[in-house]
């Protein structure tokens, strides 16, 4: 039976709750509004598939050390607005489409929660495009792939880099037919969360939100804002620094606790490509830089250096030096530190808080603000 000292030790994939014989597995929310795995003891058999598909416990390694990097975007203008980066998403998986293939990511349903779902037409894909600042559920997702590749479908799967463990895990070996793309992450946070920023928003305008985008870029790539419509025409957009929701996830207050000791970061990933936001492209690579996007992309198998070499032609695209393009102390390279409030955070939401309450508590003491002040002043005066 599948038992986990402390909630670190889960990352929410369900891999174990989709490869369970019996069903006898379900993911439950707990009080913070994370998944996690509930065992009926009464159906269990004790075959112990549940720990050998878990990707925290399988501690699966990269197959090859050698990683390449680049920066990218795609020359397709309007697909470059309408992605969170350069558009690098999109050209997979039109590829992927082009072979008759399926692509599977994170998308919003009716309610504006977040789930994974398979697109089978280049239409579709405006679906998985843009981020989602929320935790995705997987569903029965791994199983659906299985059953694809095993009919000799051609499968592109993309998600954060436990979610690509946790297919990994779940599949128990490598298949030809499949590619996969983990996204540059720093945390999840709790879609109980955003939920209620979602009710909050509605209720101040007695109109239901209809659309959101994490990361429109009418302000500029580097100071993206969060976008949302509602059903009476009424629009909102607010820089991403100043919006309630995106302080707080911002801040770390509010992510799962395996983010704090995430084991998926290392470099290289288990996934066949990373991508992400090309942070810095300004000081390494300017003529790759307009303030429009620019992905980072980083290969880290044989069979991703092959699907990226044919669709590297179609993008604007140049080597760089994996540390440059994806420092090592980027917060998508090593866990973030859990907020000091952390624990309130989560008291005060249980406790009806608003998100805008919330805020408060992401604020730094007054010694953790001079600390900061002290530390910036003695670098300005080392550099001088």
């Amino acid at each position: 039976m599948l038992k986990l000292s402390q909630k670190a030790d889960c990352c929410g994939c369900g891999a174990c709750a989709q490869a369970c014989p019996k069903k006898c597995i379900t993911m439950i929310p707990d009080s913070e509004g994370f998944l996690y795995p509930a065992v009926d003891a009464d159906s269990c058999v004790n075959c112990g598939i549940c720990e050998k598909v878990c990707p925290v416990l399988k501690n699966a390694k990269p197959e090859s050390d050698d990683v390449l990097a680049f920066a990218a975007y795609t020359p397709d203008a309007e697909l470059r607005e309408n992605s969170s980066s350069g558009g690098v998403f999109s050209v997979l998986a039109h590829e992927i489409l082009r072979r008759d293939g399926v692509v599977f990511g994170a998308a919003f349903a009716e309610d504006l929660s977040v789930g994974h779902v398979m697109v089978e037409k280049s239409e579709q894909l405006s679906r998985l495009r843009g981020s989602k600042y929320v935790q995705s559920r997987i569903g029965d997702t791994y199983r659906q792939v299985k059953e694809l590749l095993e009919q000799g479908r051609t499968v592109l799967f993309t998600g954060v880099s436990c979610q690509i463990a946790g297919l990994k895990a779940f599949l128990r070996k490598d298949y030809e037919n499949l590619w996969t793309v983990d996204v540059l992450c720093h945390g999840v946070p709790s879609p109980a969360v955003w939920q209620q920023y979602c009710r909050e928003q509605e209720a101040k305008r007695a109109s239901k939100l209809e659309r959101v985008r994490f990361r429109d870029k009418r302000t500029g790539w580097r100071s993206a804002s969060i976008a949302m419509d509602f059903s009476g025409g009424e629009a909102y957009c607010q820089r991403n620094a100043t919006d309630p929701y995106m302080r707080l996830f911002l801040s770390d207050i509010c992510l799962r606790p395996s983010c704090h000791s995430c084991r998926f970061k290392d470099v290289p990933r288990l996934s066949d490509l990373t991508i992400g936001d090309a942070w810095g492209i300004e000081k390494h690579m300017p003529e790759l830089d307009d303030n429009r996007g620019t992905s980072v992309v980083l290969v880290n198998s044989e069979k991703g250096k092959v699907l990226w070499e044919t669709v590297a032609p179609a993008l604007v695209s140049r080597q760089g030096e994996v540390d440059t393009l994806l420092p090592k102390t980027a917060d998508s390279r090593k866990s973030v530190k859990p907020h000091p409030n952390r624990s309130k955070f989560f008291v005060a939401l249980s406790q009806g808080a608003t998100v805008e309450q919330l805020c408060k508590l992401t604020r730094r003491s007054w010694y953790r603000r001079l600390l900061s002040f002290g530390k910036r002043t003695i670098k300005r005066l080392l550099r001088k």
